[in-house]
């Protein structure tokens, strides 16, 4: 049978071996949600950019139809127009201006449409690239943090081997 001085320095060994792995463990643990928490704001950014394109896309469209409803109404204008008997082409200025107005105010919206949708657009890639940056910074800080757990967990483990004996 082995004296017990031996058998409580073996345990210490143990002890600091097993401390050391679990440290080790729990750094690896750190690292990886800092590759996690990068990969979902990489995902997350995607998604905004996505999402931009498509905001974009849905003030195209708007613009297209204010266009449109454009067209119509001066189309309605100059058909009233001649069937009051008043005159509907160059011979009728009153008729010209109005379709002018109707003209200018259907542009001035499709173009609204068209910045609103570019200004969301911009704000959505901004915020894209903003989740970026806290993905990365994430994983620098849980690759910081790892190391430090790993470094106090190797002392501390360092300190209870050199106790042992």
């Amino acid at each position: 049978m082995a004296p017990l001085p031996v058998i409580a320095g073996i345990a210490g060994v143990a002890g600091a071996g097993l401390q050391i792995v679990g440290t080790m463990a729990q750094a690896r643990g750190q690292r990886e949600a800092g590759k996690a928490a990068e990969e979902d704001a990489y995902f997350e950014a995607a998604q905004l950019e996505d999402n931009s394109k498509e905001e974009f896309a849905a003030s195209q469209r708007d613009a297209l139809e204010r266009r449109r409803e454009g067209r119509l109404a001066n189309s309605a204008a100059q058909a009233r127009a001649a069937a009051s008997g008043g005159g509907a082409g160059a011979d009728a200025p009153t008729i010209m201006r109005i379709m002018g107005d109707i003209a200018s105010r259907a542009e001035y919206g499709a173009q609204a449409a068209l910045f609103g949708g570019e200004s969301r657009r911009a704000g959505m890639f901004t915020q894209a690239e903003a989740t970026r940056r806290t993905g990365r910074s994430q994983r620098r800080g849980s690759e910081l943090s790892a190391m430090g757990t790993m470094f106090s967990g190797l002392s501390s483990g360092f300190s209870s081997l050199a106790g042992a004996f």
